[in-house]
């Protein structure tokens, strides 16, 4: 499934057990399922969700499932990484990347 992509995205911090969470969970879906999976981060760790849009779209994918690892929701998972993303949660939508049209779907949180 090359046209698929998975964004995985984490709050970001300066302790390195948050980004060490969040690729493990990349890593995870990355090995159960073949598509692309990326990590991105919506501060202080590398690379920003906007970058990790730009990376998945580079590989070529078509449609991109955004999931944030978070437990539950809030100001960040109903605001903040809709806004990024130029999407609504739980809504499938096109958006331009790189020059390129691709489907987003925003999951909820994990513990949603």
């Amino acid at each position: 499934m090359d046209d698929i992509g998975i964004l995985v995205m984490g709050h970001g911090s300066k302790l390195p057990y948050n980004k060490e969470i969040v690729e493990s969970v990349a890593e995870h879906l990355a090995k159960k399922h073949d598509v692309r999976v990326q990590a991105a981060y919506m501060g202080m760790n590398d690379p920003s969700i906007d970058e990790g849009l730009r990376m998945l779209a580079a590989t070529g994918v078509k449609k991109i499932v955004a999931v944030p690892i978070f437990l539950a929701h809030g100001v960040h998972t109903l605001k903040d990484i809709p806004r990024i993303l130029g999407v609504t949660e739980g809504k499938t939508e096109s958006i331009t990347v790189n020059g390129t049209a691709i489907e987003v779907s925003y999951a909820g949180p994990l513990g949603a």
